[in-house]
């Protein structure tokens, strides 16, 4: 017969147990716990997965097409994984297959973005534009729908309207992407080409108010870029409205001052709209390039000008200037003339009751004007024809060339040349240009008292 032994009791009375057995039992609860925080991890995930906060999405791409799962939150129907990983695998066909199946399930926007990135990857370019319409407007743009859009349209060749799309992209928040920014600067350097080329086009066809309308889009897209403002400043120009073309032209010189392009353009509309900006300009120009220093000349006399009183200032600005009003630029300009001492003065009745006058009479009494013999008139409000305009400058430079023959005179006659030979001895002397007519007007004129004036100070030798 066996006999067993109790466990020998702890000085408290209780039985004593092994260390084995208490190892046994701490590892039971440590077990306890374990699968205790295991069951509440699996119920914070099973609450994790049907929060409606947005997806995160693992595949991400950095470029089209991108997840159409961004943004948007979840759960999302098998239908719409598989169709993203057949776009990202390159099987656009079965992508559209897959978005097909799950369209009408919330949310709906996922599957019809990827619908669009499908289609566009096929070519069937107005399924997706049509698409892209009706997503648009229902307002819930995503970064993927933007950038899907804007891919459509620059496929079908709606650069302008692609860049603006890729450019909202670009501008979320989740879309800062590098290469989204990129493919947005590269379709606004296309969407600028094309609205140049077309602009250009439109002007040549006397189109201007659409040539306008694209210059208007391209400097929108580019504002900083001078060459869009002188565009625009060629347009108004061709179009006949100098004023707009001038401030076109004025805000292109402000951008690239140093352009010469836009000096040029600028220099020529200035000297009418803003003489001092034309000296400026040239001058510029002039101290670059030796070519400019005549126009520069040019341009501080027409500031002068525009500082005369008004009766002298539009004789030197008209278009046609009469007998009456070279005297009287004559008169203007040159003190001497005022001063000089005349022997015999020569009548010329239709000049006396006039208010310029003085400025006739001496005219005709210093040889510069001449009077019809048998009739006595000076005709003063006739035009100033080239022939009598040269002779008249040319009498000038002797009377204020102090005794001294200009170069430009020598071996030439004193008087009694024809007309013919006025005309060139005054192209001679840089008095007259080689323009073909029979009328000076008032700038022309003006330069040549200009002219005149170097010419007798003896600082320039005539060509």
């Amino acid at each position: 017969m066996k006999t067993f032994r109790r466990p020998a009791a702890s000085a408290s009375g209780a039985p004593r147990r092994s260390v084995a057995s208490a190892t046994s039992a701490t590892t039971c609860r440590s077990t306890e716990i374990a699968a205790s925080l295991l069951a509440a991890g699996c119920l914070l995930l099973g609450v994790c997965c049907t929060s409606s906060s947005p997806v995160r999405v693992g595949r991400r791409t950095e470029a089209f097409p991108l997840d159409p799962r961004e943004e948007l939150a979840g759960p999302f129907s098998e239908s719409v994984e598989s169709g993203w990983i057949s776009l990202v695998d390159g099987d656009a066909a079965n992508a559209e297959k897959q978005f097909l199946a799950s369209r009408g399930a919330r949310p709906y926007l996922a599957a019809e973005i990827g619908l669009i990135e499908s289609r566009v990857l096929l070519g069937k370019t107005k399924e997706a534009l049509a698409a892209c319409r009706e997503a648009l407007a229902a307002g819930s743009s995503t970064t993927p729908l933007l950038v899907a859009c804007g891919e459509a349209r620059a496929r079908a060749g709606q650069v302008f309207e692609a860049h603006e799309l890729y450019a909202r992209a670009a501008a979320r928040p989740g879309g800062g992407r590098p290469r989204i920014r990129e493919r947005a600067d590269q379709l606004k350097k296309e969407a600028v080409e094309s609205l140049v080329q077309s602009t250009s086009s439109g002007a040549k066809d006397q189109n201007y108010p659409d040539a306008r309308g694209r210059i208007a889009r391209a400097i929108e897209l580019n504002p900083g870029e001078a060459n869009m403002h002188a565009l625009a400043g060629d347009i108004e120009l061709t179009a006949g409205q100098r004023a707009k073309a001038f401030e076109r032209y004025r805000e292109a010189y402000r951008l690239d001052p140093k352009n010469t392009g836009v000096q040029e353009k600028l220099a020529d509309l200035a000297l009418e709209e803003d003489p001092a900006l034309a000296v400026s300009v040239l001058d510029s120009l002039a101290r670059r390039e030796p070519r400019y220093r005549d126009r520069a000349e040019q341009a501080r006399l027409a500031f002068r000008v525009s500082n005369w009183p008004a009766p002298e200032r539009e004789a030197a600005q008209s278009e046609r200037l009469t007998r009456a009003g070279a005297a009287s630029l004559v008169w203007w300009t040159f003190p001497e003339i005022r001063e000089a001492k005349v022997g015999a003065s020569v009548i010329a009745s239709d000049a006396v009751s006039r208010k310029d006058s003085r400025a006739i009479l001496r005219a005709v009494s210093l040889g510069l004007l001449d009077v019809d013999r048998g009739t006595h008139r000076a005709r003063p409000d006739a035009g100033l024809t080239r022939r009598t305009g040269a002779r008249m400058l040319l009498r000038l430079l002797r009377i204020v060339s102090a005794g001294s023959k200009p170069r430009c005179l020598e071996g030439s006659p004193g008087s009694g040349r024809s007309g013919a030979d006025a005309v060139r001895a005054a192209a001679g002397c840089g008095l007259l240009g080689d323009a073909e007519g029979t009328g000076i007007g008032g700038r022309e004129f003006t330069r040549g008292l200009d002219r005149v004036r170097v010419l007798a100070s003896g600082k320039e030798v005539a060509e």
